[in-house]
């Protein structure tokens, strides 16, 4: 017995290859540009801290911020104020929220430019964006219903204990254990569902130029007679993911050493200067320039992800088509990318 499941791992192996092989930065960078929206990749930072010792103690004070803190509120802008701190602090929330709906609305674009890309090898992003808008509209609306849906599962029940003014007791503790399972177990339906979205949906909405929810219903027909092979899928997926996740973490992070030596270098010099002028690293001309060189590194450090898991992205993203292709030939995208006698059509489906 053939599992398509396993066989298409070699296959998903050989399309990577062949289309990153040999290295050509253009295609590389336009892949990474691609990857850095459609790839989830982990990380953990960490802002770096910058005291100085020795701080003089104000009014005499034993502790406390502005007083013998690292930080002398003299040192300070006089910009700086709580209400100031406050405002920033929203403007950043409003800032983030917009930022991130913007990011998905592009994201759910970038999945169909992907896929046109590895299927024709021919890596583009900005005709097939314009392209490809409609359907990653599409998309967008239907990942965005989804987590408004599951948002409002949660939030209602909570908000009526929040706003009820119930109090906490052991009855309450109770009835909330059941909920807080109810809330793991929809994560992962919702996350397995989301998944299966982007691996065989998409591909899908552009073989037959089809919207999310009638190509749902072209491919849910396929996961019920193919039950076994796409839920090793899942499995293999699932278990390679967290693999990937891990070497592409300690890849990164080795990257960044290398690449935080120059900024730390940069940033050693500013601070220097500054001291040798007299002027605080807290002011506002050290605030700017260490705030542009830490958002130089933040930049660098994307980039450097970006770069990181674009292979493996690439790698899963053939593999999700190559097990479509093998479920149904009229899904095949990838024909052309498989040996004669894996499959009987030997010429590559063009994207829609």
């Amino acid at each position: 017995m053939s599992w398509h499941a396993i066989d298409a791992l070699e296959d998903a192996r050989d399309a990577t290859a062949s289309l990153l092989l040999p290295v050509d930065i253009g295609r590389w960078a336009r892949l990474a540009l691609i990857a850095l929206f459609v790839g989830s990749v982990g990380s953990g930072g960490g802002g770096a801290n910058v005291s100085s010792s020795g701080g003089t103690p104000v009014d005499g004070g034993t502790g406390g911020f502005g007083q013998t803190g690292d930080i002398p509120v003299d040192a300070l802008p006089t910009w700086v104020t709580p209400e100031s701190v406050f405002a920033l602090i929203i403007g950043l929330a409003v800032l983030a929220f917009l930022v991130g709906l913007v990011w998905t609305l592009v994201a759910s674009v970038m999945e169909f430019v992907f896929v046109d890309g590895v299927v024709s090898k021919d890596v583009r992003i900005r005709k097939p964006f314009r392209e490809r808008l409609g359907l990653g509209l599409r998309l967008f609306a239907f990942r965005l219903g989804i987590i408004l849906a599951v948002l409002l599962f949660i939030g209602v029940p909570a908000a009526a204990l929040i706003v009820g003014g119930a109090s906490i007791s052991a009855s309450i503790f109770l009835f909330a254990i059941p909920l807080i399972f109810l809330a793991i177990l929809l994560f992962f339906v919702v996350a397995l569902a989301l998944q299966l979205t982007t691996d065989f949906v998409v591909p899908t909405m552009i073989a037959e130029d089809r919207n999310v929810i009638s190509s749902w219903r072209r491919v849910a027909p396929l996961f019920r007679a193919e039950f076994s092979e796409f839920g090793l899928y899942v499995l293999l997926r699932f278990v390679l993911g967290i693999l990937a996740s891990i070497a592409i973490g300690i890849a990164t992070a080795l990257v960044l050493l290398v690449v935080a030596i120059p900024f730390a270098i940069v940033a050693g010099v500013i601070v220097l200067g500054l001291a040798a002028v007299q002027v605080s690293m807290f002011s506002t001309v050290g605030l700017v320039l260490l705030g542009i060189l830490g958002v130089l590194f933040v930049a660098a450090a994307i980039a450097t992800a970006a770069f990181v898991q674009m292979p493996v992205v690439t790698y899963f993203r053939y593999y999700s088509l190559f097990v479509l292709g093998r479920a149904d030939e009229s899904l095949d995208l990838v024909s052309g990318f498989r040996s004669e006698d894996d499959s009987p059509s030997t010429e590559g489906a063009a994207p829609a």
